[in-house]
Protein backbone atom coordinates (compact mmCIF):
# COMPACT_ATOMS: atom_id res chain seq x y z
CA UNK A 1 0.00 0.00 0.00
CA UNK A 2 1.36 3.37 -1.07
CA UNK A 3 -0.12 6.27 0.91
CA UNK A 4 0.42 9.77 -0.47
CA UNK A 5 -0.03 12.99 1.46
CA UNK A 6 -2.48 15.77 0.52
CA UNK A 7 -3.12 14.47 -3.00
CA UNK A 8 -6.56 15.45 -4.26
CA UNK A 9 -8.50 13.70 -6.98
CA UNK A 10 -10.39 16.67 -8.31
CA UNK A 11 -8.01 19.40 -9.45
CA UNK A 12 -4.35 18.35 -9.41
CA UNK A 13 -3.37 16.72 -12.76
CA UNK A 14 -1.32 14.16 -10.86
CA UNK A 15 -1.27 11.47 -13.54
CA UNK A 16 0.83 13.81 -15.69
CA UNK A 17 3.59 13.41 -13.09
CA UNK A 18 3.02 9.66 -12.66
CA UNK A 19 3.34 8.15 -16.15
CA UNK A 20 5.00 4.92 -14.97
CA UNK A 21 2.41 4.53 -12.22
CA UNK A 22 -0.36 5.09 -14.73
CA UNK A 23 0.96 2.35 -17.00
CA UNK A 24 1.82 -0.14 -14.26
CA UNK A 25 -0.99 0.43 -11.76
CA UNK A 26 -3.87 2.53 -13.09
CA UNK A 27 -4.10 1.00 -16.56
CA UNK A 28 -3.82 -2.55 -15.23
CA UNK A 29 -5.98 -2.11 -12.17
CA UNK A 30 -9.23 -0.56 -10.98
CA UNK A 31 -9.48 3.20 -10.52
CA UNK A 32 -12.16 4.38 -8.10
CA UNK A 33 -13.42 7.74 -9.32
CA UNK A 34 -15.64 8.43 -6.30
CA UNK A 35 -13.30 7.77 -3.38
CA UNK A 36 -13.54 9.94 -0.27
CA UNK A 37 -11.69 10.91 2.90
CA UNK A 38 -14.57 11.44 5.38
CA UNK A 39 -12.38 13.46 7.77
CA UNK A 40 -10.07 15.29 5.37
CA UNK A 41 -6.89 15.89 7.32
CA UNK A 42 -3.81 13.72 7.84
CA UNK A 43 -4.16 11.94 11.18
CA UNK A 44 -7.88 11.08 10.94
CA UNK A 45 -7.44 9.90 7.35
CA UNK A 46 -4.55 7.63 8.29
CA UNK A 47 -6.35 6.38 11.40
CA UNK A 48 -9.31 5.37 9.24
CA UNK A 49 -7.04 3.72 6.66
CA UNK A 50 -5.37 1.65 9.38
CA UNK A 51 -8.51 0.54 11.24
CA UNK A 52 -11.49 0.89 8.91
CA UNK A 53 -13.19 3.01 11.55
CA UNK A 54 -14.63 6.49 11.04
CA UNK A 55 -13.64 9.47 13.17
CA UNK A 56 -16.52 9.23 15.63
CA UNK A 57 -15.67 5.60 16.40
CA UNK A 58 -11.89 5.84 16.60
CA UNK A 59 -12.09 9.28 18.30
CA UNK A 60 -9.61 11.00 15.95
CA UNK A 61 -11.10 14.13 14.38
CA UNK A 62 -8.00 16.22 13.78
CA UNK A 63 -4.20 16.18 14.12
CA UNK A 64 -3.66 16.96 17.81
CA UNK A 65 -5.30 17.57 21.17
CA UNK A 66 -7.99 15.66 23.00
CA UNK A 67 -9.77 14.79 19.76
CA UNK A 68 -6.87 14.05 17.48
CA UNK A 69 -3.31 12.93 16.91
CA UNK A 70 -1.39 9.74 17.56
CA UNK A 71 -1.77 9.93 21.34
CA UNK A 72 -5.57 9.94 21.08
CA UNK A 73 -5.47 7.12 18.51
CA UNK A 74 -3.29 5.01 20.80
CA UNK A 75 -5.25 5.85 23.96
CA UNK A 76 -8.47 4.75 22.25
CA UNK A 77 -6.99 1.38 21.36
CA UNK A 78 -6.49 2.17 17.69
CA UNK A 79 -3.05 0.59 17.49
CA UNK A 80 -4.46 -2.76 18.57
CA UNK A 81 -7.10 -2.68 15.83
CA UNK A 82 -5.06 -2.01 12.68
CA UNK A 83 -5.01 -4.36 9.72
CA UNK A 84 -1.30 -4.92 10.45
CA UNK A 85 -2.13 -6.58 13.77
CA UNK A 86 -4.53 -9.04 12.14
CA UNK A 87 -2.27 -9.77 9.19
CA UNK A 88 0.78 -10.33 11.37
CA UNK A 89 -1.23 -12.69 13.58
CA UNK A 90 -2.18 -14.62 10.44
CA UNK A 91 1.47 -15.15 9.54
CA UNK A 92 2.20 -12.11 7.39
CA UNK A 93 5.53 -10.31 7.52
CA UNK A 94 4.50 -6.67 7.89
CA UNK A 95 6.44 -3.46 7.40
CA UNK A 96 5.94 0.30 7.29
CA UNK A 97 8.20 3.12 6.17
CA UNK A 98 7.59 6.85 6.31
CA UNK A 99 4.83 8.93 7.84
CA UNK A 100 2.66 7.21 10.44
CA UNK A 101 0.42 9.50 12.53
CA UNK A 102 0.83 13.15 13.52
CA UNK A 103 2.08 13.32 17.10
CA UNK A 104 4.32 10.25 17.06
CA UNK A 105 7.23 12.70 17.39
CA UNK A 106 6.32 12.94 21.08
CA UNK A 107 7.43 9.33 21.55
CA UNK A 108 9.98 8.75 18.77
CA UNK A 109 11.11 5.32 20.03
CA UNK A 110 7.58 3.90 20.00
CA UNK A 111 6.85 1.02 17.60
CA UNK A 112 3.15 0.12 17.32
CA UNK A 113 2.02 -3.50 17.56
CA UNK A 114 1.51 -5.47 14.38
CA UNK A 115 4.66 -4.43 12.51
CA UNK A 116 7.49 -6.88 11.89
CA UNK A 117 9.65 -4.08 10.53
CA UNK A 118 9.32 -0.37 11.29
CA UNK A 119 10.95 2.63 9.62
CA UNK A 120 8.62 5.40 10.78
CA UNK A 121 9.41 9.10 10.63
CA UNK A 122 9.55 10.79 14.03
CA UNK A 123 9.82 14.52 13.29
CA UNK A 124 8.27 17.20 11.10
CA UNK A 125 11.52 17.58 9.16
CA UNK A 126 10.32 14.59 7.15
CA UNK A 127 7.97 17.02 5.36
CA UNK A 128 11.01 18.86 3.99
CA UNK A 129 12.65 15.75 2.55
CA UNK A 130 15.98 16.20 4.37
CA UNK A 131 17.54 16.23 7.87
CA UNK A 132 14.82 14.00 9.29
CA UNK A 133 15.00 11.03 11.65
CA UNK A 134 13.54 7.57 11.23
CA UNK A 135 12.89 5.02 13.93
CA UNK A 136 14.44 2.01 12.24
CA UNK A 137 13.30 -0.97 14.30
CA UNK A 138 14.09 0.85 17.54
CA UNK A 139 17.21 2.72 16.42
CA UNK A 140 16.89 6.43 15.65
CA UNK A 141 18.69 7.14 12.37
CA UNK A 142 19.13 10.71 11.11
CA UNK A 143 19.46 11.47 7.42
CA UNK A 144 21.28 14.47 5.98
CA UNK A 145 21.13 16.83 3.03
CA UNK A 146 22.77 14.77 0.29
CA UNK A 147 20.79 13.78 -2.77
CA UNK A 148 20.56 10.16 -1.59
CA UNK A 149 18.92 11.34 1.65
CA UNK A 150 15.84 12.65 -0.18
CA UNK A 151 13.01 11.07 1.77
CA UNK A 152 10.93 9.57 -1.07
CA UNK A 153 14.04 7.91 -2.51
CA UNK A 154 14.91 6.49 0.90
CA UNK A 155 11.36 5.13 1.09
CA UNK A 156 11.80 3.61 -2.37
CA UNK A 157 15.03 1.87 -1.40
CA UNK A 158 13.48 0.47 1.78
CA UNK A 159 10.51 -0.78 -0.25
CA UNK A 160 12.72 -2.76 -2.63
CA UNK A 161 14.84 -4.10 0.23
CA UNK A 162 11.80 -5.28 2.19
CA UNK A 163 10.16 -6.92 -0.83
CA UNK A 164 13.34 -8.79 -1.77
CA UNK A 165 13.90 -10.09 1.75
CA UNK A 166 10.23 -10.89 2.39
CA UNK A 167 9.92 -12.76 -0.91
CA UNK A 168 13.03 -14.80 -0.09
CA UNK A 169 11.55 -15.67 3.31
CA UNK A 170 8.53 -17.38 1.79
CA UNK A 171 5.86 -15.96 4.12
CA UNK A 172 3.10 -13.68 2.80
CA UNK A 173 3.89 -10.02 3.33
CA UNK A 174 2.33 -6.59 3.72
CA UNK A 175 4.34 -3.47 2.95
CA UNK A 176 3.07 0.06 3.59
CA UNK A 177 5.14 2.99 2.32
CA UNK A 178 4.11 6.54 3.18
CA UNK A 179 5.89 9.37 1.38
CA UNK A 180 4.96 12.93 2.30
CA UNK A 181 4.67 13.80 -1.39
CA UNK A 182 3.13 16.08 -2.45
CA UNK A 183 2.68 17.78 0.97
CA UNK A 184 4.16 21.28 1.31
CA UNK A 185 7.14 21.99 1.64
CA UNK A 186 8.55 18.84 0.02
CA UNK A 187 10.59 19.86 -3.04
CA UNK A 188 11.25 17.70 -6.09
CA UNK A 189 14.16 15.28 -5.87
CA UNK A 190 17.47 16.84 -6.99
CA UNK A 191 17.39 14.90 -10.26
CA UNK A 192 14.02 16.50 -11.00
CA UNK A 193 15.04 20.08 -10.19
CA UNK A 194 14.34 21.20 -13.77
CA UNK A 195 11.12 19.24 -14.13
CA UNK A 196 8.54 19.99 -16.79
CA UNK A 197 6.05 21.52 -14.33
CA UNK A 198 8.50 24.03 -12.84
CA UNK A 199 6.85 27.04 -14.51
CA UNK A 200 3.23 25.90 -14.40
CA UNK A 201 0.38 27.80 -12.80
CA UNK A 202 -1.83 25.94 -10.37
CA UNK A 203 -5.07 24.81 -12.04
CA UNK A 204 -7.84 27.39 -12.00
CA UNK A 205 -11.02 25.40 -11.48
CA UNK A 206 -14.40 27.21 -11.67
CA UNK A 207 -14.41 27.71 -7.89
CA UNK A 208 -10.78 28.87 -7.68
CA UNK A 209 -10.60 32.04 -5.54
CA UNK A 210 -14.41 32.13 -5.64
CA UNK A 211 -15.33 35.76 -6.21
CA UNK A 212 -18.62 35.83 -4.33
CA UNK A 213 -18.46 34.01 -0.99
CA UNK A 214 -21.53 35.73 0.42
CA UNK A 215 -23.33 32.37 0.40
CA UNK A 216 -20.60 30.76 2.49
CA UNK A 217 -20.50 30.63 6.32
CA UNK A 218 -19.49 33.73 8.24
CA UNK A 219 -16.04 32.42 9.20
CA UNK A 220 -15.11 32.08 5.54
CA UNK A 221 -16.56 35.42 4.52
CA UNK A 222 -14.59 37.17 7.26
CA UNK A 223 -11.28 35.44 6.57
CA UNK A 224 -11.59 35.33 2.76
CA UNK A 225 -9.29 38.32 2.05
CA UNK A 226 -6.41 36.90 4.11
CA UNK A 227 -6.91 33.41 2.74
CA UNK A 228 -7.06 34.75 -0.80
CA UNK A 229 -3.79 36.62 -0.34
CA UNK A 230 -2.04 33.48 0.93
CA UNK A 231 -3.27 31.51 -2.07
CA UNK A 232 -2.10 34.18 -4.49
CA UNK A 233 1.35 34.21 -2.92
CA UNK A 234 2.04 30.48 -2.52
CA UNK A 235 -0.24 28.27 -4.58
CA UNK A 236 1.61 28.35 -7.90
CA UNK A 237 4.91 27.51 -6.19
CA UNK A 238 3.14 24.88 -4.11
CA UNK A 239 1.64 23.32 -7.23
CA UNK A 240 5.01 23.23 -8.98
CA UNK A 241 6.61 21.48 -6.02
CA UNK A 242 3.65 19.13 -5.69
CA UNK A 243 3.93 17.98 -9.27
CA UNK A 244 7.71 17.82 -9.11
CA UNK A 245 7.72 15.78 -5.90
CA UNK A 246 5.41 13.21 -7.48
CA UNK A 247 8.07 12.34 -10.06
CA UNK A 248 10.06 10.56 -7.34
CA UNK A 249 6.88 8.76 -6.27
CA UNK A 250 6.58 7.56 -9.85
CA UNK A 251 10.05 6.08 -9.59
CA UNK A 252 9.16 4.53 -6.22
CA UNK A 253 6.13 2.77 -7.71
CA UNK A 254 8.14 1.56 -10.70
CA UNK A 255 10.80 0.21 -8.33
CA UNK A 256 8.16 -1.68 -6.34
CA UNK A 257 6.73 -3.26 -9.48
CA UNK A 258 10.20 -4.18 -10.68
CA UNK A 259 11.04 -5.81 -7.34
CA UNK A 260 7.77 -7.75 -7.32
CA UNK A 261 8.40 -8.97 -10.86
CA UNK A 262 12.03 -9.95 -10.20
CA UNK A 263 11.09 -11.92 -7.09
CA UNK A 264 8.20 -13.70 -8.80
CA UNK A 265 5.64 -12.09 -6.48
CA UNK A 266 3.84 -9.73 -8.85
CA UNK A 267 1.10 -12.18 -9.86
CA UNK A 268 0.33 -12.81 -6.17
CA UNK A 269 0.38 -9.22 -4.94
CA UNK A 270 -2.22 -6.48 -4.60
CA UNK A 271 -0.95 -2.92 -4.95
CA UNK A 272 -2.99 -0.05 -3.49
CA UNK A 273 -2.38 3.67 -4.12
CA UNK A 274 -4.35 6.11 -1.96
CA UNK A 275 -4.12 9.54 -0.32
CA UNK A 276 -4.82 10.56 3.27
CA UNK A 277 -6.99 13.52 2.22
CA UNK A 278 -7.69 15.88 -0.64
CA UNK A 279 -6.43 19.42 -1.15
CA UNK A 280 -8.41 22.60 -1.75
CA UNK A 281 -6.10 24.10 -4.41
CA UNK A 282 -7.63 27.56 -3.94
CA UNK A 283 -11.24 26.40 -4.12
CA UNK A 284 -13.53 28.84 -2.31
CA UNK A 285 -10.37 30.77 -1.29
CA UNK A 286 -9.09 27.77 0.70
CA UNK A 287 -5.52 26.54 0.36
CA UNK A 288 -5.02 23.17 2.04
CA UNK A 289 -7.72 20.76 3.33
CA UNK A 290 -10.06 20.22 6.33
CA UNK A 291 -13.11 21.63 4.54
CA UNK A 292 -16.32 19.75 3.66
CA UNK A 293 -16.04 20.60 -0.03
CA UNK A 294 -15.21 18.21 -2.87
CA UNK A 295 -11.57 19.21 -3.22
CA UNK A 296 -10.86 18.23 0.40
CA UNK A 297 -12.99 15.09 0.41
CA UNK A 298 -12.13 13.48 -2.92
CA UNK A 299 -8.98 11.33 -3.09
CA UNK A 300 -7.23 9.05 -5.57
CA UNK A 301 -7.67 5.31 -5.05
CA UNK A 302 -6.36 2.66 -7.42
CA UNK A 303 -5.98 -1.09 -6.79
CA UNK A 304 -4.15 -3.63 -8.95
CA UNK A 305 -3.67 -7.34 -8.39
CA UNK A 306 -4.82 -10.88 -9.13
CA UNK A 307 -8.42 -11.01 -10.32
CA UNK A 308 -8.82 -7.24 -10.39
CA UNK A 309 -10.99 -6.08 -13.30
CA UNK A 310 -9.29 -3.36 -15.31
CA UNK A 311 -11.18 -0.09 -15.63
CA UNK A 312 -12.90 2.70 -13.74
CA UNK A 313 -15.44 2.24 -10.98
CA UNK A 314 -17.84 4.97 -9.85
CA UNK A 315 -19.20 3.36 -6.68
CA UNK A 316 -18.95 5.59 -3.60
CA UNK A 317 -16.01 4.22 -1.61
CA UNK A 318 -14.27 5.42 1.54
CA UNK A 319 -10.90 5.19 3.23
CA UNK A 320 -12.68 2.99 5.76
CA UNK A 321 -13.04 0.34 3.05
CA UNK A 322 -9.30 -0.26 2.73
CA UNK A 323 -8.72 -2.20 5.98
CA UNK A 324 -11.62 -4.66 5.46
CA UNK A 325 -10.54 -5.09 1.84
CA UNK A 326 -7.01 -6.09 2.83
CA UNK A 327 -8.32 -8.53 5.43
CA UNK A 328 -10.87 -9.98 3.03
CA UNK A 329 -8.31 -10.46 0.26
CA UNK A 330 -6.08 -12.25 2.78
CA UNK A 331 -8.94 -14.60 3.68
CA UNK A 332 -9.38 -13.20 7.18
CA UNK A 333 -12.54 -12.36 9.08
CA UNK A 334 -13.38 -8.64 9.12
CA UNK A 335 -14.10 -7.44 12.69
CA UNK A 336 -17.70 -6.39 13.32
CA UNK A 337 -16.69 -2.93 14.50
CA UNK A 338 -15.14 -2.00 11.14
CA UNK A 339 -17.20 0.75 9.53
CA UNK A 340 -16.08 0.17 5.95
CA UNK A 341 -16.92 -2.57 3.46
CA UNK A 342 -14.63 -4.84 1.53
CA UNK A 343 -14.03 -3.63 -2.01
CA UNK A 344 -13.33 -7.19 -3.19
CA UNK A 345 -16.59 -7.51 -5.18
CA UNK A 346 -15.96 -4.16 -6.86
CA UNK A 347 -12.40 -5.20 -7.66
CA UNK A 348 -13.83 -8.18 -9.52
CA UNK A 349 -16.04 -5.84 -11.53
CA UNK A 350 -19.23 -6.79 -9.72
CA UNK A 351 -22.02 -4.40 -8.65
CA UNK A 352 -23.24 -5.71 -5.30
CA UNK A 353 -26.70 -4.67 -4.21
CA UNK A 354 -27.17 -2.29 -1.33
CA UNK A 355 -23.91 -0.43 -1.85
CA UNK A 356 -23.71 2.86 0.04
CA UNK A 357 -25.17 6.03 -1.45
CA UNK A 358 -24.10 8.37 1.37
CA UNK A 359 -21.62 8.78 4.21
CA UNK A 360 -20.92 11.03 7.18
CA UNK A 361 -18.09 13.55 6.88
CA UNK A 362 -16.77 15.39 9.94
CA UNK A 363 -13.90 17.46 11.22
CA UNK A 364 -12.55 18.48 14.63
CA UNK A 365 -14.34 18.14 17.94
CA UNK A 366 -18.04 17.83 17.06
CA UNK A 367 -19.07 19.20 20.43
CA UNK A 368 -16.90 22.32 20.20
CA UNK A 369 -18.70 25.64 20.50
CA UNK A 370 -16.04 27.62 18.68
CA UNK A 371 -12.79 27.34 16.76
CA UNK A 372 -9.72 29.38 17.62
CA UNK A 373 -8.35 29.25 14.08
CA UNK A 374 -4.97 27.84 15.09
CA UNK A 375 -2.63 26.42 12.50
CA UNK A 376 -2.84 22.64 12.35
CA UNK A 377 0.25 21.72 10.33
CA UNK A 378 3.63 23.15 9.43
CA UNK A 379 3.30 25.46 6.45
CA UNK A 380 6.25 26.86 4.58
CA UNK A 381 6.97 27.95 1.06
CA UNK A 382 10.39 26.34 0.68
CA UNK A 383 12.53 23.50 1.92
CA UNK A 384 14.72 25.79 3.99
CA UNK A 385 11.65 26.52 6.14
CA UNK A 386 12.71 30.14 6.46
CA UNK A 387 9.49 31.61 5.08
CA UNK A 388 6.61 30.58 7.32
CA UNK A 389 3.10 30.86 5.96
CA UNK A 390 -0.03 31.10 8.07
CA UNK A 391 -2.14 27.96 7.77
CA UNK A 392 -5.68 28.73 8.84
CA UNK A 393 -7.77 26.08 10.46
CA UNK A 394 -11.50 25.83 9.78
CA UNK A 395 -14.21 25.55 12.44
CA UNK A 396 -15.62 22.15 13.38
CA UNK A 397 -18.34 20.74 11.16
CA UNK A 398 -20.28 17.61 10.31
CA UNK A 399 -22.11 16.77 7.14
CA UNK A 400 -23.64 14.11 4.95
CA UNK A 401 -22.51 13.58 1.36
CA UNK A 402 -24.94 11.66 -0.84
CA UNK A 403 -24.73 10.83 -4.52
CA UNK A 404 -26.48 14.13 -5.21
CA UNK A 405 -26.24 16.45 -2.21
CA UNK A 406 -23.78 17.81 0.31
CA UNK A 407 -25.38 19.04 3.53
CA UNK A 408 -23.11 20.61 6.16
CA UNK A 409 -23.76 21.86 9.69
CA UNK A 410 -21.14 24.23 11.13
CA UNK A 411 -20.53 23.66 14.85
CA UNK A 412 -18.87 26.97 15.72
CA UNK A 413 -21.91 28.36 17.49
CA UNK A 414 -23.23 30.41 14.56
CA UNK A 415 -25.86 27.81 13.64
CA UNK A 416 -25.05 28.03 9.93
CA UNK A 417 -25.57 25.30 7.35
CA UNK A 418 -24.90 24.67 3.67
CA UNK A 419 -26.65 22.62 1.01
CA UNK A 420 -25.36 21.95 -2.49
CA UNK A 421 -27.08 20.13 -5.32
CA UNK A 422 -24.06 18.49 -6.92
CA UNK A 423 -25.96 17.53 -10.07
CA UNK A 424 -26.75 21.16 -10.77
CA UNK A 425 -23.80 22.79 -9.03
CA UNK A 426 -20.78 20.43 -9.08
CA UNK A 427 -18.33 23.19 -8.09
CA UNK A 428 -20.40 24.15 -5.02
CA UNK A 429 -20.78 27.81 -5.90
CA UNK A 430 -24.39 28.18 -4.80
CA UNK A 431 -25.31 27.35 -1.21
CA UNK A 432 -29.05 26.74 -1.52
CA UNK A 433 -29.58 27.73 2.12
CA UNK A 434 -28.13 31.23 1.67
CA UNK A 435 -31.49 32.70 0.68
CA UNK A 436 -34.94 32.54 2.23
CA UNK A 437 -36.41 31.22 -1.01
CA UNK A 438 -33.80 28.49 -1.16
CA UNK A 439 -34.42 27.48 2.43
CA UNK A 440 -38.14 27.21 1.86
CA UNK A 441 -37.82 25.30 -1.40
CA UNK A 442 -35.38 22.80 0.08
CA UNK A 443 -36.99 22.35 3.50
CA UNK A 444 -38.00 18.74 2.88
CA UNK A 445 -34.57 17.84 1.51
CA UNK A 446 -32.86 19.42 4.50
CA UNK A 447 -35.15 17.61 6.91
CA UNK A 448 -34.33 14.24 5.34
CA UNK A 449 -30.60 14.93 5.19
CA UNK A 450 -30.52 16.23 8.75
CA UNK A 451 -32.25 13.07 9.98
CA UNK A 452 -29.82 10.92 8.02
CA UNK A 453 -26.89 12.86 9.47
CA UNK A 454 -28.16 12.15 12.97
CA UNK A 455 -28.36 8.43 12.13
CA UNK A 456 -24.86 8.33 10.69
CA UNK A 457 -23.43 10.26 13.64
CA UNK A 458 -24.13 7.20 15.80
CA UNK A 459 -23.40 4.52 13.21
CA UNK A 460 -21.01 1.67 13.87
CA UNK A 461 -19.97 -1.28 11.77
CA UNK A 462 -22.39 -2.25 9.05
CA UNK A 463 -24.82 0.56 9.94
CA UNK A 464 -22.25 3.04 8.57
CA UNK A 465 -22.46 1.66 5.06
Amino acid sequence: MIVLDDLDERVTPYWDALPQTAALLRDRGRQFTQAFAPTPICCPGRSTLLTGQLAHNIGVYTNAGDFGGWETFAANGGEDRTFAVDLQAAGYRTGLAGKYLNGIEDDPEHIPPGWSEWYGSVDNAFYSGYEYTLNENGTLVTYGTDAEDYSTDVMAAKSVDFIERAAAGGAPFLWTVNSTAPHVPLPPAPRHADHEFADDEAPRAPNYQEIDVSDKPTWLQESAPQRSAIIASVLDTDHQDRMGSLLAVDDLVAGIYDALARTGELANTYVVLVSDNGYNMGAHRLWQKQAPYEESLRIPLVVDGPGVATGRDDHMVLQADIAPTLLDLAGLTVPADVDGRSLAPLLRGESPGGWRTDFIAQYSDPSAAESDGIATEPGTTDVSQTAPVSVFDVPPWRGVRTDRYLYVEWLDGAGEAELYDLHRDPWQLDNVLATEGGRQASADIVSALDARLDELSDCSGETCS
